[in-house]
């Protein structure tokens, strides 16, 4: 059990060093990040209890199975739920806090929450499904779930600084993940292999974009020399 623990938490604390050394100018306070992840990681409280409320209520509109039933579900009991719990564990501490001071925080915050979201999820995964599902999820789940933080917090931080567009950026920093977090889950959700393997695209199509996402919010630091 003890095995299964370490691979369920290694790609978390793995994916959190690496963006947290990506913060060149300033580090984030150790305890507001240790806040944020914290919250991130009782966020899956609320997006259980929200998700089979609204998956029970989605039971009576629509037949079960239906491509209606599956997209909703999909899109929105999932992405969606998962998604703002998430934007909401970082943003309500870390947005007006002092510390917010350059774009690249944004995406370090959102990071650190997802990464937070997924620690339990995969414990739980993981504690099921044994090392297969462990290693499986340590490729694909967990790192899509950081870079749907990455997309996230790389709007926040656009908003945080740009105040007269405020607003879009918000809106982009949950419509951008929710897509993502959507589309990856109906990529695997289907039974036709041709759309499972696009997975790979998709993945290798959001690492690149989130790195260029780091390069840009770090650009824009005051900081930089």
């Amino acid at each position: 059990m003890l095995l299964l623990m370490a691979l369920a938490l290694a790609p978390v604390v793995a994916l959190f060093t690496y963006f947290y050394v990506r913060d060149k100018y300033e580090k984030e306070p150790r305890l507001l990040l240790l806040k944020v992840f914290v919250l991130g990681m009782l966020s899956v409280i609320p997006a259980v209890i929200i998700g089979l409320s609204l998956q029970w209520a989605l039971s009576l509109l629509a037949e079960t199975g239906s491509l209606f039933f599956n997209l909703v579900e999909i899109f929105i009991v999932v992405a969606l739920v998962e998604e703002t719990v998430k934007f909401l564990a970082f943003f309500w501490p870390a947005y007006r806090h002092p510390a917010f001071n350059e774009p690249y925080d944004g995406m370090m915050y959102a990071i650190t929450s997802a990464l937070g979201f997924a620690a339990v999820e995969n414990v739980l995964y993981v504690a099921q499904g044994g090392t297969a599902v462990a290693l499986a999820r340590m490729v694909l789940a967990v790192p899509a779930h950081a870079l749907f933080g990455a997309f996230m917090g790389y709007y926040v931080g656009r908003a945080k600084f740009s105040p007269t567009r405020s607003r879009y950026y918000l809106m982009a920093a949950i419509v951008m993940p929710v897509l993502l977090h959507g589309t990856y889950n109906w990529l695997l959700s289907t039974e036709r292999a041709e759309f499972v393997y696009l997975v790979i695209p998709l993945s290798l199509f959001m690492w690149h974009s989130a790195l260029r996402q780091v390069r840009r919010a770090q650009a824009r630091s005051p900081f930089r020399p």
